[in-house]
């Protein structure tokens, strides 16, 4: 979303609204878990498999390819090191980034649920009060102001706290 060449097919989904207007206020960092995991870009792409009572990130053209355990170690090392953090925009419909109504297969290879996406799953379930959204919901005004109220909120909760200690 920043302009980086880092989805699967080799493209960006660059939107000017975060780089020109968002990056005047807050400092922005930029992570793609999927390139951070070793996957590449170009890349094959992965979707969300409902297996038995989980959820995994599986290779679309390849099963075998289960993206799981490192896009979940890879949110654990995010909390862990970034502590600063106030707010996520995640990537809509990502099997890794998604935060809501991403696409489940299920075993008869059919669509018929919504989940989250792995990395996204893992760093809301570790910072359950971050503030997060995609950037489809981000580019309606009013999500968007109730979006950084609360990364303003949550930044100076962070940062009383910080004192207070």
């Amino acid at each position: 979303m920043l302009g980086e060449s880092v989805r699967y097919d080799g493209t960006h989904k660059h939107i000017e609204y975060i780089t020109q207007h968002l990056a005047k206020e807050f400092c922005l960092i930029s992570l793609c878990p999927e390139v951070a995991v070793g996957m590449g870009v170009p890349r094959p792409p992965v979707h969300l498999v409902e297996v038995g009572e989980r959820i995994e990130v599986l290779g679309i053209n390849n099963t075998s390819c289960n993206m799981t355990q490192p896009l979940t170690e890879y949110a654990d090392k995010i909390v862990n090191n970034y502590f600063d953090i106030c707010g996520y925009i995640f990537k809509k419909n990502s099997p890794s980034c998604g935060p809501k109504d991403v696409k489940v297969l299920n075993k008869n290879g059919d669509y018929e649920k919504k989940g989250q996406g792995m990395y996204a799953a893992a760093i809301i379930k570790a910072l359950p009060m971050l503030p997060v959204i995609d950037e489809e919901d981000l580019m309606v005004s009013k999500n968007r102001d109730d979006f950084l109220s609360a990364v303003i909120r949550y930044s100076e909760m962070k940062n009383s706290y910080k004192h207070n200690s």
